[in-house]
């Protein structure tokens, strides 16, 4: 059995459990590559915008983590939640990058 990296999916137990975890990990690379056309495409389809990783990273997160600007934006205008708190207790604000991503997370909180 191979032993699972941070940021990924449960293991699963039966091929619809491997899809469904294929399909979760392509959101969350899309997240986390500021893929926010194709991101915005699947939002608008259902999926939810607070998805986390089996840390508690959310969407918001990996985007903030990885300095994308635009799809921090997506994410914050699609309702995100930027409050959330991973299972370290880290917030979009504290993994943010770069002043424009922590700014526009900053600007979203009243």
């Amino acid at each position: 059995m191979s032993q699972q990296k941070p940021g990924q999916p449960q293991q699963p137990a039966n091929q619809k459990d491997e899809d469904a975890v294929a399909f979760a990990q392509g959101i969350f690379d899309l997240a986390r590559n500021g893929g926010a056309g194709p991101l915005s495409v699947m939002l608008d389809a259902g999926v939810p915008v607070n998805m986390r990783t089996s840390e508690g990273e959310s969407l918001l997160m990996l985007a903030s983590r990885n300095g994308h600007t635009e799809t921090v934006r997506l994410l914050l205008e699609k309702g995100a939640d930027p409050e959330a708190r991973n299972n370290e207790g880290d917030t979009a604000f504290t993994l943010a990058k770069t002043d424009s991503v922590r700014s526009l997370i900053s600007d979203s909180n009243p």
